[in-house]
Parts: C-alpha cells; sequence; structure tokens
C-alpha cells in the first residue's frame, strides 16, 4: 500500500472564517479595548505569517516556558540533535534576550516518567516497543546552553502538558499576573504542543517560538506547526521576539520619560501657586528686585524671600512665578511691601 505525502501547508487554514456570524467580527476587533491592536506580518521558517489584532508584547507581563531541555530529549537523543543543529544556538538567545528584557517570569519544566505517576506510560510503552524508553528520571544535570539561574522556577511534570497532573504552573502564571507565554523547547509534536494547548485553554496569549523548538525528525516539527500555528497559538522566531521586546522597551521608555517631564512642569505649577496663595493671605514678600536711587525697581537675582508677618523669619523660595514678578515690577505691594535687602 503506497501513501501519498501531503504538503504540510495543505493542513492550513486559509480562507473565509469558518463560520459566518456577525457579532464575531465585532466581538474580535474589541475584545480588548484597553490594549491597542495591530496587525503585523513575521517571517518563521522562511513563511509570512500575518497576524491579526496583536496587542504589544509587555515584558512586565509575560512568562518564557522552556520544555523538556534535558538530556534525554537533546544531548542522547541523536534524531533530534542530526535535523536540529541550530537549537541550542536559538534556544540560548532566546532565554538571553527575555533575561535582558526582564521578562515576568522564566519557567523550566523537566519531565519525569514513571509507571508510579503516569498513567498513560502503559500503552505509551506498549505501541512503540521499546523504539522510545517510555521512563524518563531527570537527573541534576541541565545541557551547558540551556540552564537555569538562581530564581527561575523549575518545575516537573509527570504528563506532556506543563499544565496538568498538579505541576502548579497555571497558578503561578495567575499569582503573577501574566497574560502572554512564550513557549519553546523538546518535543515540538509531543510536549511543546500540548504545553501550548494548556497555557491556550486557561485564557492566555500563547506564542510559539518555532526555531526555539524541536523535534524527532523535521517534517514532525513541521507538521505539527502546520496544524496549529496561526490557529491555537501565535507563531514568532526568535529574532522577531527580539525585535518586538526591544521596541517595546523603548516605547515604555519614551512614555516614563513623558510622564516624568509633564509630572515635572506640573510641580513647578504648583510650587508657584502656592507662593501667591502666600502673598494672597497676608504674607510680605520680598521679590529679587531692588531699588536704585530714583526709585525704580530692578531685578536682582533669582532667589525669592518671603517674609512672614507672624514671626519676622525669612524663608527661602525655590521658585517665583512671572507674574508675581510683574506685581512687584510696578510697584504693587500684595499683603505687604516690597522689601529692601
Amino acid at each position: 500500500m503506497t501513501t501519498t505525502k501531503r504538503k504540510y501547508d495543505e493542513l492550513k487554514i486559509d480562507g473565509p472564517p469558518l463560520f459566518c456570524n456577525n457579532n464575531f467580527t465585532t466581538a474580535a476587533a474589541t475584545s480588548s479595548p484597553q490594549q491597542e491592536s495591530s496587525s503585523t506580518t513575521t517571517k518563521v521558517d522562511g513563511h509570512l505569517h500575518r497576524h491579526q489584532h496583536c496587542p504589544p508584547l509587555d515584558a512586565s507581563k509575560t512568562a518564557l516556558l522552556i520544555v523538556d531541555v534535558q538530556p534525554e530529549y537533546w544531548s542522547e537523543c541523536p534524531p533530534v540533535r542530526h535535523d536540529f543543529p541550530a537549537f541550542p544556538t536559538h534556544l540560548s538567545s532566546l532565554i538571553q534576550n527575555c533575561r535582558t528584557q526582564n521578562t515576568k517570569r522564566i519557567i523550566w519544566v523537566r519531565a519525569d516518567y514513571s509507571y508510579e505517576h503516569s498513567p498513560w506510560l502503559h500503552q505509551f510503552a506498549r505501541l512503540h516497543e521499546g523504539t522510545i524508553p517510555p521512563i524518563v528520571r531527570p537527573s541534576s544535570k541541565w545541557e551547558e546552553f540551556a540552564t537555569p539561574l538562581d530564581g527561575e522556577m523549575v518545575i516537573t511534570k509527570t504528563s506532556w502538558s506543563s499544565t496538568s497532573g498538579g505541576t502548579g504552573l497555571l497558578d503561578t502564571l495567575k499569582q503573577d499576573g501574566i497574560d502572554t507565554v512564550l513557549v519553546c523547547g523538546l518535543i515540538t509534536s509531543v510536549c511543546v504542543q500540548h504545553s501550548a494547548f494548556g497555557v491556550f485553554e486557561a485564557g492566555y496569549r500563547t506564542i510559539l517560538v518555532t526555531d526555539a523548538c524541536a523535534d524527532r525528525g523535521r517534517e514532525r516539527h513541521e507538521a505539527a506547526l502546520a496544524l496549529y500555528g496561526d490557529y491555537m497559538y501565535e507563531l514568532r522566531s526568535v529574532e522577531s521576539l527580539k525585535v518586538e521586546l526591544e521596541e517595546q522597551q523603548q516605547q515604555q521608555q519614551k512614555d516614563v520619560g513623558k510622564k516624568k517631564k509633564k509630572h515635572k512642569k506640573n510641580d513647578g505649577t504648583t510650587n508657584n501657586k502656592e507662593v501667591m496663595s502666600s502673598i494672597m493671605k497676608g504674607v510680605s514678600v520680598s521679590l529679587p528686585f531692588h531699588k536704585d536711587g530714583a526709585g525704580n525697581v530692578g531685578r536682582r537675582d533669582k532667589k525669592m524671600m518671603i517674609k512672614s508677618e507672624s514671626n519676622d523669619s525669612l524663608t527661602s523660595a525655590t521658585s517665583y512665578d512671572d507674574s508675581v514678578s510683574s506685581i512687584e515690577d510696578h510697584g504693587v505691594a500684595v499683603g505687604g511691601a516690597v522689601a529692601d535687602e
């Protein structure tokens, strides 16, 4: 019996919506009014992917989920290393980018499979008849290109999904205020895929970083992405994510600068208003002026002295309003007199 190999592009949904509903279109366009959305196009594995209504990435609400990057699936697994020689470089770059951009969480997931804790293992062992070792006991060893730092979370899972079996992952994401999860690791069509499903089902924006994933063969990897990429989760490359995170950081820094400038301006206005209020309440003010022999008032320096009638003490003011200066320029003393120093 001969089988015809299908092109993976045929597995993708490319056309009109699966169902027509005017309310669906309206809801999709207005689902997140608090975030500005846009349409972006990224190049992933040589293909252009268009993402509609994509909110900007906020590193403070983003988690990186690194699935099963351990010796059993990389350094001890020749089929994976054979087809994905650049995987270590790409994953290392992604991890470094997320650390540099201060993503909220970096979470490492390790497989721990045994007949005692993994009920599915009996069927898996029967189906593969020993071609894939069913029992996985994670050691203390990490791959050189992928090792957690102190403070980065490490969890173990007894199933293919990082969200099932009491891992506590979803609780952590909720407590940290995460809204977006970047998923990467090993194996694309198995544990990476199932982990992405779990995160998606829990309501989080899910982005799979394609070149930071690998599988037991290039075709399995591409078939998995063709089935669910841009259908259940968004697809990004390491480089496109780096650019997106850097642009968002720059925008946030600009916004912070504008807020500080506006706040400083408001503070200056407030100080001047307080000075005017003090004058109107009967405080004698010595402004930066002096009288010459002809009785003309001239500007002296940029220091303002406020003289209180109640205790005759002098208090330095840090700023003055031009409107106050204009009052004294015309020889008018409000609540006191122009004082000669």
